[in-house]
């Protein structure tokens, strides 16, 4: 069968996703994952609703959400990261008898593991094991989360299925960045984006970046910091140090985060921990020549020659930016090229509508198990 066509003769019925919340200033890289996820199962002829934690208070939210849940009477319910309302009803989800498939997001990293690990480690002796152990199935983003799920001791299947990006029109219309009024005309920006936290590497970014200024100068080169979560402490920590050639923006989504992606000139995201993230996805399939650390868990971006490797420390990251420097344009042309066409090749949303149609049928009707699923070791 085609890649994007659903086989309504092995899964026919509806899907009910479950998440924290459907705006990506609240629940990050997985309410965009979700949002575009559901759209290519539409596509594709498939039927799925979503259903989200947010439209509760804290103290009804667990019971209203399985209520509403157990009220659509779905095929099977698909559950988009830990430590939530989601998982929390997991079990009880389980109990009725519907099929329960969680995504983890990266939230089994290593790093976030051992990020507020006593908090954690309460969380998961309390609900988190016996929502995982309640799961049919469990999907991967990438090779080194279905390692890490596997570590747990998790005996379900594990479908490798990786977040998936749409190729945008390089030609649409799109408003200004918002570092249009600060730059010079011919200024070349190193975009990142997405969220202002510490796992994202941004203090070695930044770090690595003042200690450069001058070859930055030289190339005509600025840093372009776009998020949110973190109340304005990154913006006011680089005007309280002065740092130069570097700008703070406020969250951009829509057409604002493609006018982000269109105008810049390459991508960095140095993370010490990820699922498979979003942002680095977009940048690529907007041609930039990305800059990705072991974390993002895009190996095939290195080996294609789409993206540098980095690691979020200052020495190695100042390495790696002036090497970015030093290329020409029609180097970095042809890195940009050959991430777009990764991302039309392996990342495509048809492609993964498919494989999760295939995953919810082999789940539902038996048979033989997709090519993309891992039986962990006994």
């Amino acid at each position: 069968m085609a890649p994007g066509v659903l086989d309504v003769n092995r899964f026919d019925g509806t899907v009910l996703h479950l998440s924290h919340a459907t705006s990506s200033a609240r629940d990050g890289g997985v309410a965009a994952a979700i949002t575009d996820l559901i759209t290519a199962q539409l596509n594709a002829g498939g039927s799925a609703e979503w259903l989200t934690a947010e439209h509760w208070p804290a103290w009804c939210r667990d019971r209203q959400l399985r209520r509403a849940a157990t009220e659509r009477k779905p095929a099977l319910a698909h559950l988009h990261g830990l430590w939530r309302s989601p998982t929390r009803i997991a079990p009880a989800l389980a109990r009725t008898g519907l099929p329960v498939v969680v995504s983890p997001h990266g939230m089994l990293d290593p790093w976030a593991l051992a990020h507020s690990r006593w908090k954690k480690h309460l969380v998961e002796m309390l609900w988190e094991q016996r929502a995982l152990h309640s799961a049919v199935a469990l999907q991967a983003l990438c090779q080194s989360e279905a390692d890490a799920i596997a570590a747990t001791g998790l005996t379900a299947p594990i479908a490798l299925i990786p977040n998936g990006v749409e190729l945008p029109d390089p030609a649409a219309a799109l408003p200004s960045p918002p570092w249009s009024d600060l730059l010079p005309p011919g200024g070349r920006v190193l975009l990142f984006l997405g969220r202002f936290h510490p796992k994202k590497g941004t203090l070695p970014l930044l770090m690595a970046w003042g200690s450069l200024v001058a070859e930055a100068e030289r190339h005509g080169w600025w840093l372009a910091m776009v998020g949110y979560g973190d109340d304005g402490s990154l913006a006011r920590m680089v005007e309280r140090q002065g740092l130069p050639r570097c700008s703070v923006h406020g969250p951009c989504f829509g057409e604002q985060k493609a006018a982000c992606l269109s105008k810049a000139a390459a991508f960095i995201l140095p993370s010490f921990s990820e699922g498979l993230p979003m942002a680095a996805l977009e940048a690529m399939s907007w041609s930039l020549p990305a800059l990705l650390s072991p974390a993002c868990h895009l190996p095939e971006a290195i080996a294609a020659g789409a993206a540098l490797a980095v690691d979020p420390e200052q020495v190695v990251l100042r390495h790696r930016l002036i090497q970015l420097f030093n290329l020409s344009e029609a180097e970095r042309s042809a890195m940009g090229a050959k991430g777009r066409e990764l991302m039309a090749t392996r990342f495509s949303w048809p492609r993964i509508a498919h494989q999760t149609a295939e995953l919810y049928g082999w789940l539902l009707g038996g048979g033989e198990a997709p090519d993309f699923v891992q039986q962990p070791r006994r």
